[in-house]
């Protein structure tokens, strides 16, 4: 892996660059992204944050650098791809992973124990809560005054990603940064109101729907909830009104693994999966081609909502039955 030094010097060296994360953006991902395009303006690179799927509404709020393209309007001649929290280029999409597949340097920065390590240059900390803290690291080595702009971004990236502070991938470090970041004079009810209590209707009906068929298995240590793709369509829901739903389940008590089967297309099934204390979900959904972190993982699995909610709650509960991951 490379150092924060090494990052530095390769980012100061680019001159056109695009930024990008991963599919169906999360606080994290788009925090991070947002962060870094204003962290390369700052150093005189020029930057194009390139999205695989829309920014979720509910970061409007956030300030956005520069210019912002979808993987239809793909900037030409750019030496520089720098690629955050993200585990491997496919999770780009198929487009943007061919596109940015032709860039001379690309640089990696995440905090996925799964991480494959796919640039030019990287630089992956599993023990970062978040790509947001790993970014406000790097701001920090190169010597760039922390602006206004990229503390709210990164400390959204945070924010989300440690559940408010409450998962235990949560440390010391994480509250150090975050209260560097408070202290450029965030309004933090201000960014706390806007992502936790503005839920549109949507969201809320989806979470209605959700609630009330909320399942357990294992002997009340797996819980889960299944959103069928023709039911987000009913109740007008978007990927983004499903953000949030998977901890439900885990929080029911008694429940080591959560999850959330979201049906994403017809025979494609995206798996969230969360645990408690006990299982490496990460392993499990490893074993399914995705992964993530031992607390909190997912992956893509072809099939039916119902086969894959067979499949994948079965292999839970061997997991659960013999030890393993525990």
């Amino acid at each position: 892996m490379n150092t924060l030094a090494e990052i530095s010097r390769c980012l100061k060296k680019g001159k056109r660059a695009v930024i990008c994360g991963h599919e169906m953006p999360d606080g994290d991902s788009v925090g991070s992204v947002l962060a870094m395009g204003f962290l390369l303006a700052k150093i005189g690179v020029k930057s194009y944050i390139l999205t695989p799927d829309r920014i979720p509404a509910v970061y409007d709020f956030l300030p956005q650098p520069g210019d912002i393209r979808t993987a239809d309007n793909l900037p030409e001649k750019c030496d520089l791809a720098v690629i955050l929290d993200c585990t491997d280029l496919n999770r780009l999409g198929d487009k943007l992973s061919r596109y940015i597949s032709g860039i001379s340097v690309v640089v990696n920065i995440d905090h996925h124990v799964s991480n494959r390590e796919f640039g030019h240059y990287n630089y992956v900390d599993s023990k970062a809560a978040a790509a947001g803290e790993i970014v406000f690291e790097l701001i920090k080595h190169m010597g760039v005054p922390l602006d206004h702009d990229m503390a709210v971004n990164l400390y959204t990236a945070i924010v989300m990603d440690t559940g408010s502070f409450r998962f235990d991938n949560t440390t010391d470090r994480t509250h150090k940064a975050a209260a560097e970041l408070i202290g450029t004079g965030l309004d933090i009810a201000g960014i706390n109101q806007n992502l936790f209590e503005k839920k549109d209707f949507a969201h809320l009906k989806l979470l209605g729907y959700a609630l009330d068929r909320l399942k357990t298995a294992g002997g009340g240590r797996i819980a889960w909830i299944s959103l069928p793709l023709g039911i987000m369509h009913e109740l007008g829901a978007a990927d983004e009104h499903a953000e949030g739903i998977i901890n439900y389940p885990r929080m029911l008590d008694g429940v080591d693994i959560g999850l959330l089967f979201r049906e994403i297309a017809p025979g494609k099934v995206k798996v969230g999966l969360r645990s408690n204390k006990h299982s490496d979900v990460n392993t499990l959904a490893a074993a399914f081609g995705g992964g993530g972190h031992p607390r909190a993982a997912g992956c893509l699995v072809e099939g039916s909502l119902e086969d894959v909610e067979i499949r994948v709650i079965d292999s839970c509960a061997r997991a659960l039955q013999t030890g393993v991951n525990i």
